[in-house]
């Protein structure tokens, strides 16, 4: 009797071992990015252009979107573009299909296809960022847009032969947004790749997005992407603001502009003079 009782208890265990396997398994490419990237992103936040000047950026995620939004330092943004200006890039993506197992911006299919919201948050010494006399300087805008898709996303993936070309942009007036006024609204549409491509080779992009696993019949396909800007140059900080949407289609920029970006919470810590002169 008692050896039965043993037997079965083995038996309960042995079971919950191998489903607890199978579901480490089955969802070891999104738990291995969460793990990741929380401590990767940590490392970056404390390190970043917000962190230096005293300013927080609180971008909530949603629905179909990756957990947590994200923060990277653009170590080389001023050496490629030619601009003195320091960034760091807040941002997010597709979440991760239970079932394809890997993140929604390789999905050509969905609205979340090559797809990211967040922030620019630059400082540019001896100057504003962005800005000129109270005019939109379109060029610098474009480059750190630019920058983060093709050089960081696009190369990363291992895109070698990277299009990127602004189709049209229209200016906004000015507009209260997140909590503030004062925002220049920038639309615009651009062609360049999308990220769908085959898995020919480990890259590091895939710790957190996941390894493509779907067929494709032409890597890195040109596309047109929708995009909206609003940026806003922050005094008290000396930083530029820029919350940004990528996204397939207008209508999956506003669903993510209405019920994501507008609810961001921006709030700039005034430092003392000593704390500044640190």
């Amino acid at each position: 009797m008692c050896y039965t009782r043993l037997m079965k208890k083995k038996i309960f265990v042995l079971a919950v071992l191998i489903i607890a396997a199978a579901l480490i398994f089955w969802f070891f490419y999104p738990l291995r990015s969460m793990m990741v990237m929380s401590v990767y992103s940590g490392q970056h936040s404390n390190d970043s252009v917000l962190k230096k000047h005293g300013l927080t950026v609180d971008i909530p995620s949603g629905q179909g979107w990756y957990p947590f939004v994200m923060t990277y330092n653009a170590e080389n943004f001023s050496a490629w573009s030619g601009i003195n200006a320091d960034m760091s890039i807040l941002y997010n993506f597709g979440a991760f299909d239970p079932m394809a197992r890997t993140s929604s911006v390789y999905d050509a299919g969905s609205d979340k296809y090559s797809a990211f919201y967040g922030a620019y948050v630059l400082h540019k010494d001896g100057g504003v960022f962005g800005f000129s006399e109270d005019n939109v300087e379109m060029d610098e805008i474009i480059k750190a847009v630019k920058y983060d898709y093709t050089q960081l996303v696009l190369a990363g993936f291992g895109c070698d032969d990277i299009v990127f070309e602004l189709d049209k942009y229209e200016m906004k007036q000015k507009a209260w947004y997140a909590g503030s006024g004062g925002w220049e609204r920038i639309d615009a549409a651009m062609t360049t790749n999308g990220v769908a491509h085959q898995y020919k080779e480990s890259k590091t992009a895939y710790l957190q997005y996941g390894p493509p696993t779907q067929a494709v019949q032409e890597d890195f396909a040109v596309i047109t992407l929708q995009g909206r800007l609003y940026i806003k140059y922050f005094e008290d900080v000396d930083c530029t603001v820029m919350l940004y949407v990528i996204a397939p289609d207008t209508e999956a920029v506003d669903s993510c502009d209405t019920d994501i970006l507008s609810n961001t919470a921006i709030k700039a810590v005034i430092r003392s003079r000593r704390q500044q002169g640190r």
